[in-house]
């Protein structure tokens, strides 16, 4: 519609005549010299009028009055003398003349000191198209039927496209939550719009081989995983049988090593996706981590303390992979805490979970590669450096994140998990 009605004023102005007349605004300046006197139609030298004659070229006007009184200014066409004696009969005259041609007039009915009187007028001013007039004259029928159509097309569009994408949008949603613990959720293609079902198909379908690959990869370690423990116990009892010696206390230690990695990977499967939500009371659960792990503590020489700024704090998620969490990061702080000083289980009210040493810290570039497998800040450490990167997995699974505080002196790692206060609900990205 737009791009039509500026075509349709573009081929006006090129097809309407042009007009030099003097324009409708001198009529107010051929009103205010008009006046009577004696019985008498006089024209009174006004600035306007005089400014007027000199700026016009061959400006001219007659004006006539009911009872035939008549008075002219300046040099009348000869083509309109006909016109003089029946003026008094004329309502309207427009007379188009060529571009710079003198013959030209307008007529109008002004209201002066003399009266209402009928004036002819005319005179070259500046060449200027009809089109001006005539947009005019339509815009009782012009601004109603393409302007405000064109507007509520602006204004409709946007709702429209926004309910005919509204579905899209939902799909959209789904799509950003979908993660590791979502296996088997698909995007509904209800609510989208028809053109965009093969791209939602495709997705699925994309989706459905993602899962599959993952829950072979999941099955595979786990299997693993689960085949090393039979071998490992086998060979463990085997070295306690045998007859003591330096070499076997190094064998024991080594077997030992070998089952808590493949005790870790089978953690890394078992906690990579959560089983079922329920209520956890982290204070209890936190006491309960630090109960279990006082002996281990203290016959490493450490002073193991428990703190909480609430007497409860529940949270939704699951017990087991969070109490496999914290006891990764107490075990982490007595294995690399130097062997002496304290370390301390802090709950805040934001769901926080601190545990901190006072051992020699870690470096400020080696802060996030420790969350990674197999990572050990301590090439000769007996870890298998998989403990705080199945710390992480679980944070995350429970929307949260596990990380390093900076301080002067000792590692505080802090365990944050998702806490929305008393009335929380399931997490959308999870499956329960």
């Amino acid at each position: 519609m737009i791009v039509m009605n500026i075509g349709f004023l573009v081929f006006l102005g090129y097809v309407l005549p042009t007009k030099n007349d003097a324009d409708d605004a001198v009529r107010p300046k051929i009103a205010a010299a008009l006046s009577s006197e004696d019985g008498r139609l006089v024209i009174t030298s006004t600035e306007g009028l005089s400014k007027l004659a000199r700026e016009v070229s061959a400006f001219w006007f007659v004006a006539r009055h009911p009872d035939g009184r008549s008075v002219s200014f300046g040099a009348v066409p000869p083509q309109y003398a006909s016109l003089l004696p029946i003026m008094g009969d004329i309502h309207f005259l427009d007379v188009r003349g060529e571009d710079n041609s003198p013959i030209t007039a307008n007529f109008a009915e002004l209201d002066t000191a003399a009266g209402s009187l009928k004036v002819m007028y005319g005179g070259t001013v500046a060449a200027r198209s009809y089109l001006a007039k005539v947009m005019l004259g339509m815009s009782v029928l012009y601004v109603p039927f393409t302007l405000i159509p064109i507007g509520l097309v602006f204004l409709a569009l946007p709702i429209l496209v926004g309910r005919a994408l509204s579905g899209l949008k939902l799909t959209i949603s789904r799509a950003a939550s979908i993660d590791a613990n979502s296996l088997g959720m698909r995007l509904p293609k209800d609510d989208v719009v028809l053109e965009l079902h093969p791209l939602v198909d495709s997705f699925n379908s994309a989706l459905g081989r993602i899962d599959e690959d993952v829950s072979q990869r999941r099955r595979f370690f786990a299997n693993a995983a689960h085949e090393l423990r039979t071998p490992i116990a086998i060979l463990q009892t085997r070295l306690e049988a045998s007859a003591p010696s330096p070499e076997r206390q190094r064998l024991l230690m080594d077997v030992a090593r070998l089952a808590q990695t493949a005790e870790q990977l089978l953690d890394m499967q078992r906690f990579g996706a959560i089983q079922a939500w329920s209520d956890v009371d982290l204070v209890d659960l936190c006491r309960k981590v630090v109960a279990d792990s006082a002996p281990m503590a203290i016959s490493a020489g450490y002073d193991l303390a428990f703190e909480a700024e609430t007497p409860s704090l529940v949270v939704k998620g699951d017990r087991d992979s969070l109490e496999r969490a914290v006891g990764n990061l107490v075990r982490n702080a007595i294995e690399h805490g130097g062997g002496t000083g304290n370390i301390r289980v802090e709950v805040t009210r934001d769901a926080a979970i601190d545990v901190v040493d006072d051992g020699p810290g870690i470096p400020k570039e080696e802060r996030e590669k420790v969350f990674e497998p197999f990572y050990r800040t301590k090439p000769k450490s007996t870890g298998a450096g998989l403990g705080l990167s199945i710390v992480r997995q679980i944070a995350q699974t429970h929307h949260g994140y596990v990380t390093v505080i900076s301080q002067v002196w000792g590692t505080r790692f802090r365990l944050k998990l998702a806490y929305t206060g008393a009335d929380q609900s399931w997490p959308a990205a999870c499956t329960v």
